[in-house]
């Protein structure tokens, strides 16, 4: 049976037939040589491609498509303003999709089936635990990043995803080793829920090890986080997956380091947690604001209120009685709301013991507008790029030089 079925398909059966070692091995075997993917070039879909994990109603993930910034605008960001022009955007979004769907049908055509396929990471653990051997010529050059490995990663990085997240928990020192090679290599990049970067909840799904830990500090270490935009991401990868409290340790280590720039991160960790109840001290806090640690600490505590808004709105929500009083709490949320409250929406909708129509229809609204919730998310955020510990980015100074970009 095994030539009938997809590569990626042989790892499942493995598993679902019970994991027995032949059986896995063989499936290895024969899934390797798909991964090796040998006189298949690096692919280049002339775009930037966004996959979106999280969006699995109708297919295993959601692919969206960019043009790639010319030359000009990487190097003069105003260029792309002077040549806004609506009409010549969308033409120039067509070619980019165009352009992409072509060249990815290519490359499978080549012999690439595994190019921009969803593997699970569940179908890579019985590897983990009876083919660990094999996994080292899947990895092969992953330390020093090779051509090669490259070239195989880009083939198949959804796998090389799996792989890792399956490697943090059976073999977390190799795990992180996998991790950070993905991190320069990947071109592609994997949301998870929140819109969050994938890599990211895999370091927070990850269990609990001296190597994963290392490896959450190194998340949050100058050369991978240098906006306030980055500090935001990992605060929301670490919140919805269930480490509050590895937010809440980290600022105060940071506020208690003798480094300013560390004492400025931690104030602004403070806002970026979750479980906020209302009144939140210090978010409008009486007279003159005298220094800029001080509106660091306010903004971090607006932040704070912010979330505990959200919180409060959403349960009033979920509590309506009425269309009325529901569409007003509902309009109060997404006006405060930000991409923290997904570690939270799912929770309180299990929690809620009803079961009649009204609490259905809310439900059917909620998933109805869940586009529109996004964008409003996204509002909260204007900026937070343009930042780091609230202060502006000058780009070529510090981390934001050519050195980060190599990292």
């Amino acid at each position: 049976m095994a030539p009938r079925l997809a590569p990626w398909r042989l790892l499942e059966a493995a598993r679902v037939r019970g994991a027995d070692p032949a059986e896995v091995r063989l499936a290895a075997e024969i899934f390797g040589r798909v991964l090796a993917a040998d006189n298949i070039g690096e692919p280049d879909p002339g775009s930037t491609i966004t996959v979106d994990c999280a969006e699995r109603r109708f297919t295993p993930f959601a692919i969206s498509v960019q043009p790639r910034p010319s030359p000009e605008e990487r190097s003069d960001p105003l260029a792309s303003l002077r040549a806004f022009d609506a009409d010549a955007l969308a033409k120039a979004h067509m070619r980019a999709v165009e352009t992409a769907t072509a060249r990815i049908e290519e490359v499978r055509r080549s012999g690439a089936s595994l190019y921009l396929t969803d593997v699970d990471a569940i179908d890579m653990e019985p590897v983990a635990r009876e083919a660990s051997d094999i996994l080292a010529y899947w990895l092969e050059g992953s330390h020093d990043i090779t051509a090669d490995f490259r070239r195989r990663v880009r083939l198949a990085e959804a796998t090389f995803l799996a792989l890792c997240e399956v490697l943090l928990s059976h073999d977390p020192a190799r795990g992180v080793a996998l991790w950070r090679a993905l991190h320069a290599t990947m071109t592609t990049q994997y949301l998870g829920p929140a819109g969050t970067d994938e890599l990211l909840h895999i370091a927070f799904r990850a269990p609990e090890s001296p190597s994963v830990v290392a490896l959450r500090d190194h998340v949050l270490s100058l050369p991978l986080c240098h906006s306030d935009q980055d500090l935001f991401n990992v605060a929301v990868a670490a919140t919805y997956n269930g480490k509050s409290a590895w937010i809440d340790q980290t600022a105060t280590a940071d506020r208690g380091s003798s480094l300013v720039w560390r004492q400025r991160r931690g104030t602004v960790l403070t806002g970026l947690g979750v479980g906020y109840t209302l009144p939140v001290a210090d978010a409008w806090p009486e007279g003159q604001i005298r220094s800029s640690n001080a509106d660091l600490r306010c903004k971090a505590a607006r932040l704070r209120w912010r979330e505990a808004c959200a919180r409060h709105w959403w349960r009033a929500y979920l509590a309506a009685k009425d269309p009325v009083e529901a569409y007003a709490t509902w309009i109060l949320f997404l006006r405060s709301a930000d991409a923290r409250a997904w570690a939270w929406i799912r929770d309180d909708m299990e929690a809620q013991n009803e079961s009649g129509d009204f609490f259905a229809l809310k439900l059917a609204h909620v998933q109805l507008n869940q586009p529109v919730l996004k964008r409003e998310m996204e509002k909260r955020l204007d900026r937070l790029d343009k930042k780091f510990l609230d202060r502006d980015i000058v780009d070529g100074v510090g981390p934001w030089g050519k050195v980060a970009e190599s990292v």
